[in-house]
């Protein structure tokens, strides 16, 4: 089990004008490529024939990726951060992809599954025992230490936010913000009675100031 304890380390999102390199989990790029991975093996078409070939064209088949899944792994497990360029370059790759949609979300569900693991049983215990605000606050934690999303109430309703932006710095149109929205809305799945998606209203792709992504309440509240 990966430990809860916060990191020191700079987040995930920084303000560009400190000129500090940002630093990025290691759990983001152990999920895309994963993601890749699981979305490119092939099935059972009647293909086999052409294995060969498809392992020439399919990312997710090359032993680069295995290699790389076995460095982010244990550098996840050790709950340890990346260079926050390797993980831009990652994004921008995967966004060339033309299912790039699925893997950007097929990956934050992934994501956010590592970082709810990095909490001690005794709290994911805890929040079947605890009132809603409980898993609120530590599916807010994971999304800020893991993420570098903030997730607060606004009101009726849950808002996130990610003032500077990785996904956009990777993709310009904003399209990497989905790994983003689809992690915390799986932390909300795994912490609260949450069971909705996240609406990314704003993003700085656009040309709005702030990336932002609103729900409606969980269904018990």
């Amino acid at each position: 089990m990966l430990p809860c304890a916060p990191s020191s380390a700079m987040p995930l999102t920084h303000r560009v004008t400190t000129g500090i390199p940002f630093r990025a989990h290691a759990i983001i790029p152990l999920a895309l490529f994963e993601a890749v991975r699981a979305l490119d093996l092939p099935t059972d078409d009647g293909l086999e024939e052409f294995h060969d070939e498809l392992v020439v064209k399919r990312l997710g088949m090359n032993r680069t990726v295995v290699a790389q899944i076995q460095r982010y792994g244990g550098l996840a497990r050790a709950d340890k951060r990346v260079d926050g360029e390797e993980v831009t370059a990652l994004l921008r790759l995967v966004g060339r992809r033309a299912d790039a949609g699925l893997v950007y979300a097929e990956a934050g569900r992934r994501a956010a599954r590592l970082a709810a693991a990095r909490v001690p049983g005794t709290l994911r215990l805890l929040r079947h025992l605890l009132p809603p605000g409980f898993g609120r606050f530590l599916a807010r934690r994971a999304a800020a230490d893991v993420f570098g999303v903030v997730l607060r109430r606004d009101g009726a309703t849950l808002a996130a936010s990610m003032d500077d932006s990785i996904a956009v710095r990777a993709t310009p149109g904003g399209a990497a913000c989905g790994f983003f929205g689809s992690a915390v809305a799986e932390l909300l799945r795994i912490f609260t009675p949450f069971d909705g998606a996240l609406l990314h209203d704003t993003c700085r792709g656009r040309g709005d100031g702030a990336c932002h992504w609103r729900a409606g309440p969980p269904e018990e509240e």
